[in-house]
């Protein structure tokens, strides 16, 4: 009788168990976790922007702040994905570099992302008020080499700012804000008015930006169809050329191209770039070598990806997205071959396409040694090249069953 009772009280329990466990995990619980933590996000928040008593129109001008309220009136969190908006906000609380909150547009299925940096409000605790354009000038000089976007030469970084004064309509008190706590907020919205590869841009209020949910990070395709594959590798390659070629003779390097940095979207058969907060701007026209090309060897670096900033920094080209991106293609930053995005090669391609091998040898590595190029500056932009159409043919090519 005693061990009846015992196995019927942990049998109850293993009910209550199981129906909190339901409980916590449903969607009408999330969404009362979201309100209470964004609740306390948002009045954490407002004491923030009001620190040392100056008023919100301090950081925003009074056209920002009704975008703001137009922005949050016209989404709704988006409860599939309610685990990731709390867990991401908990995230942010614990120092996290970059915060996402994911919503729907209410006027139809949108998905839209929402991306801060709880550092920028760091960074404005610091400032002193009233803002004013040289202050933070003097500001981004200083701590430019902590920032996690770089633009260099430092010396020409007021052509920059001017640039975008004219081109994005914010004043210029307000690009060098940008410029000194979130630049994507500048630079997002004018790439994708300009082709390159990047999320459509929903909206910006303060240092958030919110741009359209596009797809699943490369993550989720590593195990794809290899046509699939093939489709991102020629995008991320083309896309490599595009940010080396820059806009305006200022040339883009992605320091951090990563897996769940890259976003690709099947039914669009498009690869995006959803985040270029740690990428190196150089102003190509500035440098100490105006006609040189830097031909970036590969480093030895036990998982991660090294490089040489004064590199990109003096000359006028480098050809470092092309090594990168090569490299993301052939293998995995601990050197394993078989677990670069494409690998394993099927072995149809292998017998039928050696040269694919051989190129992105010679991408990473920088040439083709036999012909006695390997040194020479432009011999990856030549493998590249040559990589994208052997992809292309490799694609196109319906006797080989991927």
């Amino acid at each position: 009788m005693h061990q009846q009772k015992t196995l019927s009280l942990q049998s109850t329990k293993s009910v209550m168990l199981i129906y909190l466990f339901r409980i916590l995990m449903s969607n009408k619980f999330l969404f009362f976790l979201i309100c209470v933590v964004n609740l306390r996000d948002f009045l954490d928040n407002l004491h923030k922007y009001e620190f040392k008593r100056q008023p919100l129109e301090q950081l925003y001008s009074k056209s920002q702040i009704k975008q703001c309220k137009e922005i949050y009136e016209s989404l709704d969190f988006d409860y599939p994905s309610a685990a990731h908006n709390v867990l991401s906000f908990l995230g942010s609380k614990t120092k996290s570099r970059r915060r996402t909150q994911i919503y729907r547009t209410k006027n139809g299925d949108t998905k839209v992302i929402a991306k801060s940096y709880p550092g920028s409000l760091d960074i404005i605790k610091r400032l002193t008020f009233p803002l004013n354009r040289e202050l933070l000038k003097r500001e981004f000089l200083t701590n430019a080499q902590h920032l996690d976007l770089q633009f260099c030469p430092h010396e020409s970084i007021q052509q920059f700012v001017n640039f975008f004064s004219i081109t994005s309509g914010h004043n210029e008190t307000t690009v060098w804000l940008c410029m000194l706590t979130n630049a994507q907020l500048i630079l997002q919205p004018y790439f994708e008015m300009h082709g390159f590869p990047v999320p459509a841009t929903y909206g910006i209020c303060g240092f958030t930006v919110f741009q359209e949910h596009v797809g699943k990070t490369l993550d989720h395709f590593y195990n794809a169809n290899f046509r699939i594959k093939l489709r991102i590798a020629i995008q991320l390659l083309q896309a490599a050329l595009k940010f080396t070629n820059g806009f305006e003779g200022y040339r883009i390097y992605i320091t951090d191209l990563t897996a769940d940095n890259l976003v690709y979207n099947v039914k669009r058969d498009k690869l995006y770039f959803i985040d270029l907060n740690t990428a190196y701007i150089v102003d190509a026209k500035s440098v100490i070598n105006t006609e040189a090309v830097d031909h970036h060897e590969l480093i030895e670096c036990n998982d991660c990806f090294a490089f040489i900033p004064d590199r990109l920094c003096q000359n006028s080209i480098s050809d470092l997205n092309l090594l990168e991106s090569c490299l993301f293609l052939r293998e995995d930053l601990k050197g394993d071959r078989v677990k670069g995005f494409l690998g394993p090669l099927p072995m149809q391609v292998l017998v039928k396409y050696p040269l694919l091998v051989r190129l992105l040898d010679w991408c990473v590595e920088g040439g083709d040694s036999s012909e006695g190029n390997t040194f020479e500056n432009m011999a990856r932009f030549r493998a590249t090249i040559n990589l994208i159409e052997l992809l292309k043919s490799i694609l196109n090519d319906n006797k080989v069953i991927l």
